[in-house]
């Protein structure tokens, strides 16, 4: 069987996907064939393994999709795809510098209410995607031009929150593990996750539900899909054998050594979630699209 990851090798999705393809062959005793197609930022092997047979035998990562279609890079939708599951899901949080005037998300609402382009908000890597589209969401709600926002791409978080310990920018959106050195250091603060509680890992950051009274949940997240149109009994049997992997002792071990979140959807949740994840990065990329 093949596994397509769309990132490159050594960074997350590639350990996450490798992980779980061991435990697969373990469970399975059928070889994995794992494969980095990172080029376009991912499209190439979303592309590949969405346009193969849909036997079951070429699977690849399922991640946000959605923003493709938005900036006409690509034509995924939810049916663009067999579901199987979802594995992981690390959510965005909000970090400012060490001596930052900006102590809480409502400082950081308040603030972007007054003038939208106050801050240099650094996405933690590509606009338009996992970290800012969920604050994005959060902002229009609270009545935010969300279109004269400041928004800042980066080659990466480690990129982004090295230029906001240095001043560079006021907010880098980015996960929680990914800010430890500088956190550890003093130099960055994080003032508010998008989970539905706080992290057990992270205990000392409010959620925005716990600071705005509603929860707003949202993040960077990976799974397994196939091309459309796998059989559904071929595709429950591969979401057993992926449930499996995700509970092996090693899996968990793993992705909690490396502070990632397993987080468990099936194929129905998974295609459920999908829809919706579609839904919000449209509302968000038609506000935040200039205007005619």
């Amino acid at each position: 069987m093949t596994l397509i990851v769309i990132a490159g090798a050594g960074g997350g999705s590639d350990f996450t996907m490798r992980l779980l393809a061991r435990e697969l062959e373990s469970g399975l005793k059928q070889p994995f064939t794992v494969v980095n197609q990172p080029q376009a930022s991912g499209v190439v092997g979303m592309t590949n393994y969405t346009r193969a047979a849909p036997d079951g035998y070429t699977l690849g990562q399922i991640a946000p999709f959605a923003q493709y279609r938005l900036s006409g890079q690509a034509n995924f939708a939810p049916a663009s795809f067999t579901p199987i599951a979802q594995f992981n899901a690390d959510p965005a949080a909000i970090h400012v510098g060490r001596d930052s005037p900006l102590k809480s998300v409502g400082d950081v609402i308040a603030k972007l209410k007054q003038d939208p382009a106050s801050l240099k908000i650094s996405c933690g890597g590509t606009c338009n995607a996992s970290w800012d589209i969920p604050f994005l969401s959060l902002l229009i709600d609270q009545g935010v031009d969300v279109a004269k926002v400041n928004l800042i791409p980066a080659q990466g978080s480690a990129a982004g929150l090295q230029e906001l310990a240095s001043g560079g920018v006021d907010i880098v959106l980015c996960s929680l593990p990914e800010t430890d050195a500088l956190a550890s250091a003093g130099k960055v603060r994080s003032i508010g996750v998008m989970s539905e509680k706080r992290l057990d890992r992270y205990p000392g950051v409010a959620t925005i539900g716990e600071q705005i009274g509603k929860a707003y949940v949202g993040g960077t997240w990976r799974g397994i899909a196939g091309p459309p149109g796998i059989d559904p009994q071929v595709a429950a049997r591969i979401e057993a054998a992926v449930k499996r992997a995700f509970d092996s002792e090693a899996f968990q071990k793993g992705m909690k050594e490396r502070g990632f979140g397993a987080v468990w959807r099936g194929r129905e949740e998974l295609a459920a979630f999908m829809v919706e994840h579609d839904a919000m990065t449209t509302r968000v990329m038609q506000a935040v699209a200039p205007k005619n």
